[in-house]
């Protein structure tokens, strides 16, 4: 909603000014931190941190009815949800509990649309055994490195096997490691 006015002169500090062509004019972001314990999020009560995908998706409906119960002037706005990373499991885990509230009559009915996810995890094990031959193919491991990984990993690499495999494993994660 702001932008930053120039200073006049230098080492002066920058002035705020509202933007008028702000993208919250049209739009509102709720910025939710899940499950308990990850960015700000935190509770008093201890067994609140005992969590998983479905307990997660389950807390973040509860919090949207309530957040919806108190500001209802929100509910004719089309809702999305979105998220990046682990999200790929707990996005489409809560637009199933969202839709699953809706079809049920919960109230307050939530105007839900649609989801998005940026960079998810699908799947562990899939996305886990995708990073050999990704880091492979993008040049950042040799090909000696990918064969006798491939070989010995027998092209499993989301979980080691063998004490070898674990060790090649940590070789390409540690030559990973260089270019981030």
């Amino acid at each position: 909603p702001f932008n930053f006015e120039k200073p006049a002169t230098k080492g002066a500090l920058p002035k705020l000014q509202v933007n008028p062509y702000s993208w919250s004019k049209v739009s509102n972001i709720i910025y939710l931190d899940s499950p308990v314990g990850v960015g700000f999020s935190y509770s008093k009560n201890v067994s609140d941190y005992n969590t998983g995908d479905a307990k997660t998706a389950s807390d973040t409906h509860t919090f949207l009815l309530k957040w919806f119960g108190l500001y209802p002037e929100f509910l004719a706005n089309p809702l999305f949800i979105g998220g990046e990373s682990y999200a790929g499991v707990y996005v489409p885990t809560l637009a199933d509990k969202i839709d699953q509230g809706i079809e049920a009559g919960i109230k307050p009915k939530l105007n839900f649309k649609g989801y998005m996810v940026g960079n998810p995890v699908a799947d562990e094990k899939f996305d886990g055994n995708a990073l050999v031959p990704f880091a492979h193919g993008m040049g950042l491991i040799s090909d000696e490195i990918f064969e006798d990984t491939t070989r010995e990993c027998n092209g499993t690499f989301y979980e080691a096997y063998t004490v070898k495999c674990d060790h090649l494993l940590n070789k390409v994660d540690k030559v990973i490691q260089l270019y981030i």
